[in-house]
């Protein structure tokens, strides 16, 4: 009978400590400040707990995720039954669009700590907009008018990205266009609600581009069906992926050689076109494919006789000049030749040359 009444006595016990323990009950442990204007400064509002226990508790420590996020805590006790608010400021300066962040309030009294969330969108300030969207797209912002790749492997995919900004007081879903084969754009249905922004994927795939070396191209976007699209330019170069080949293949690769690293075109007549040609040799045992032979400067047009060369062949390179088109008359350009040497994917030449009486 002792032994019953000893475990009775300490059940009694636990449960009147049980009754007697602080709790704390959360009336909005998430807070939405909804649409705020940058230009109106810090934002204002509050969490409400209710000490739902039989003895006082006390808030002990806050603690905010972002420097952008405040809050302020009660210093007294909370005494049984009382409801107190928790002030939390959000300082919208130079951050438009949606935000999400987190605040966690310790107790005392083995009390569990909370965790929150304050959240919103804000509208920013024009002068804000241009400095983090710099791109004026209508109602659109964007960060940038350029996506460069840089380099990109031939069997492989590269992606990118570009923010958008809805800077309209309306929910728009930007549509895109003139997409090259190569390049995909996700997600393509994105509804972008006012004063936020979103964030496409641009993935570039080498082994569906059509050439190699570099690659350029010009996209469109604009907010909706009929607006006026803007343009953003693509910029990537497509390199030969050698990282799997053998120390056999290597062995047997073929090697270029170029005749002459600089095609002297001297003293030429400004008012007419005028050609110079070089060689292109493979030193190796396998053939050489000669991937693309090309130049990104204006007034000069280049032919092979052929793009796959066996040991110990040559091809012949063509280089024709236009001197109305080189702008200032002189002629100072580059010649890319990307094959499928291992060792030397691209060799330059250089073609330079200045007009007659200059």
């Amino acid at each position: 009978m002792k032994y019953k009444s000893t475990i009775l006595g300490a059940m009694l016990a636990a449960s009147v400590a049980s009754v007697a323990a602080p709790r704390v009950q959360w009336v909005n442990p998430d807070y939405d400040f909804g649409a705020i204007a940058e230009a109106d400064g810090v934002a204002c509002g509050e969490f409400l707990f209710v000490n739902t226990g039989d003895e006082p508790v006390s808030v002990t420590g806050v603690h905010t995720s972002c420097g952008c996020t405040t809050a302020e805590i009660p210093r007294q006790p909370v005494n049984p039954g009382d409801t107190v608010a928790i002030a939390v400021q959000y300082d919208p300066t130079g951050r438009p669009g949606k935000f999400e962040k987190k605040v966690t309030v310790t107790f005392s009294d083995d009390v569990p700590r909370a965790s929150l969330r304050v959240h919103g969108v804000v509208i920013g300030t024009t002068k804000t907009l241009q400095t983090r969207y710099p791109v004026d797209a209508g109602v659109m912002r964007l960060h940038s008018s350029v996506i460069p790749f840089g380099d990109v492997r031939k069997s492989a995919a590269k992606s990118d990205f570009l923010e958008v900004y809805n800077a309209s007081r309306d929910t728009i879903v930007p549509v895109w266009s003139n997409l090259p084969d190569y390049l995909s754009v996700a997600p393509v249905d994105n509804k972008i609600a006012p004063g936020q922004q979103a964030v496409y994927n641009l993935m570039f795939s080498g082994y569906r581009s059509p050439l190699y070396g570099l690659v350029t191209d010009s996209i469109f976007i604009a907010s909706g069906p009929g607006a006026e699209p803007v343009r953003i330019d693509i910029v990537g170069i497509v390199n030969e992926d050698f990282s799997r080949m053998s120390e056999s293949d290597r062995a047997k690769a073929p090697v270029i050689s170029v005749s002459d690293n600089r095609v002297d075109f001297g003293a030429f007549d400004p008012a007419q076109p005028a050609t110079k040609e070089f060689t292109i040799t493979n030193n190796g045992k396998n053939t050489l494919l000669l991937r693309r032979v090309y130049t990104a400067d204006k007034g000069i047009d280049l032919s092979v006789d052929k793009t796959q060369i066996k040991k110990g062949k040559k091809a012949t390179v063509t280089v024709t000049v236009s001197p109305e088109a080189l702008g200032d008359g002189i002629l100072n350009s580059r010649i890319s030749i990307i094959s499928n040497d291992p060792d030397h994917p691209v060799v330059t030449v250089r073609a330079v040359g200045l007009p007659e009486n200059f």
